[in-house]
């Protein structure tokens, strides 16, 4: 039998969520499913919605096969710590692939980004560093850096959440040297920061417009 990995939150978890394990597993011919999903913090140190128990729960009823936790350590940390622990724990795990979405939804233009980035990494870093002294946050810096230095028609947008998680998913498995093949499959429906719930009983909510009308009731 052979597994998918899957990185989540599920923070909580919806129809796009579902869309994504469907699709991991038809993209990549896979048996099984395998999440690895962060526990009562998320990146940022942010409380989840749901308890994981509650969200363990509606993965594994929705075609997830195996839910494990992504340990504290890695869970709440910026994009790079964060990928590099999940990616980790998949492969340990013996996870053939890795599925992810994006904004780009083409898996060539990270891999092209990611050798891009690595055969000019000194370059990159100190543009980053450069922009972080102008006040700009580490991601804003990076996309910045990158746009303004390697950015082609065939690369990232590394402006985009799901792109740049999907970048370090990348280069984790090829710094790590894995055997673990990755795939992406684009966004559908609302915007990873889309704050207002889709009307229409055939679009998907963005889990950042599902917790705020949660919180809001």
């Amino acid at each position: 039998m052979n597994a998918v990995g899957l990185v989540v939150e599920y923070n909580p978890f919806h129809n796009g969520h579902l869309y994504h394990a469907q699709t991991a597993k038809r993209q990549t011919g896979c048996d099984a499913a395998v999440a690895v999903m962060s526990g009562h913090f998320l990146q940022r140190g942010e409380p989840a919605v749901v308890s994981k128990w509650a969200r363990t729960k509606m993965a594994l009823q929705s075609g997830v096969d195996l839910v494990i936790e992504l340990p504290y350590l890695y869970a709440v940390q910026k994009a790079e710590i964060f990928a590099r622990g999940s990616v980790s724990s998949l492969n340990k795990l013996g996870c053939e692939a890795l599925f992810f979405g994006s904004e780009n939804g083409d898996i060539e233009p990270f891999l092209k980004t990611a050798k891009l980035i690595d055969d000019h990494k000194h370059t990159f870093d100190q543009r980053i560093k450069e922009e972080v002294k102008k006040g700009a946050s580490y991601p804003a810096a990076a996309a910045i850096a990158f746009s303004s230095i390697l950015y082609t028609e065939n690369t990232l947008d590394l402006s985009k959440p799901n792109n740049i998680l999907g970048y370090h998913y990348v280069t984790s498995i090829l710094s790590g040297g894995y055997p673990m093949k990755p795939y992406t499959t684009a966004r559908i429906s609302s915007d990873y920061h889309d704050a207002d719930l889709p009307e229409g009983e055939h679009h998907i909510a963005s889990a950042t417009s599902i917790r705020k009308a949660m919180i809001e009731q």
